[in-house]
């Protein structure tokens, strides 16, 4: 009886240590599925390139050529591509902290793919977000948006850092969305100022009070006028006396919080 108990135990120890050996190598082969992080540094400047595809969006190819691609923002600072598939905060929040853990108070430039949201955000900080301002955070986004629309998120993500590349070298792009508001806000003005410049002259000229008064019959005629008291008053004045005035004032100051400066913008695919 006491071997055959001592058989059962061994045969229950086998298939746990076999139960936990499997799981195990289910969670091995999960982690190892996660594409691994292109990172590059310029050893000029100090600073990175970091390629995070967590949302696994662009081929091993794509992300090869467009890590070699971001290469030249490292001139700058560092440049960042991360895409993810969940996200239980907003784009401009997760890119934002992202970047602040890895990089801290550093120049540098994140694009973010926000498949959750789905959300294109760029985020800029220190040195690069001088140039990177929120302004050109949303017209880049602007113009790559629909790349990603079609699930083109290579021509995207390449897209928008050869823009970004562009205002860091001092030339311009193309801003679209810009000039069309402009044209709209230009054309509602105009019509605006048309519609009361109309208003005013289809108006009748009103009479001036000077021109009402001479028009008015000044001739007046008295006969036997006589002057009656009919009621007296007597009335008393008091005086008072003079109330002094004060008038207080304040003073503040103003003071700025810490932190570096950053910029960011963003448009939903």
């Amino acid at each position: 009886m006491h071997k055959q108990i001592k058989a059962i135990a061994a045969i229950l120890m086998l298939i746990v240590s076999f139960s936990f050996s499997m799981t195990v190598h289910a969670e091995s082969d999960k982690d190892s599925s996660l594409p691994e992080p292109i990172i590059w540094e310029n050893s000029e400047t100090g600073y990175f390139v970091l390629l995070q595809d967590d949302a696994q969006l662009l081929t091993s190819e794509e992300e090869t050529q467009l890590a070699k691609e971001m290469r030249n923002i490292t001139a700058y600072g560092n440049a960042v591509l991360k895409t993810i598939s969940y996200n239980s905060y907003s784009a401009s929040s997760y890119a934002e902290d992202f970047y602040y853990d890895i990089f801290g108070q550093s120049s540098g430039t994140l694009f973010l793919i926000d498949m959750d949201n789905r959300e294109l955000y760029l985020f800029s900080s220190e040195d690069i977000s001088y140039t990177i301002t929120s302004s050109y955070s949303n017209t880049i986004t602007d113009n790559v948006y629909r790349y990603a629309s079609k699930e083109d998120y290579y021509t995207c993500a390449s897209k928008a850092f050869e823009q970004i590349q562009t205002l860091l070298t001092g030339r311009r792009i193309a801003q679209p969305m810009k000039y069309i508001c402009n044209a709209l806000l230009a054309l509602i003005l105009a019509a605006l100022i048309n519609y009361f410049v109309a208003m005013r002259t289809a108006s009748s000229a009103k009479a001036s009070s000077r021109e009402i008064l001479n028009a008015i019959s000044s001739q007046f005629a008295f006969t036997n006028p006589q002057k009656k008291l009919t009621k007296q008053n007597k009335s008393v004045r008091a005086t008072s006396s003079s109330v002094g005035h004060s008038s207080g004032g304040f003073s503040g100051g103003h003071s700025s919080g810490g932190g570096g400066h950053s910029s960011g913008g963003g448009h939903r695919f």
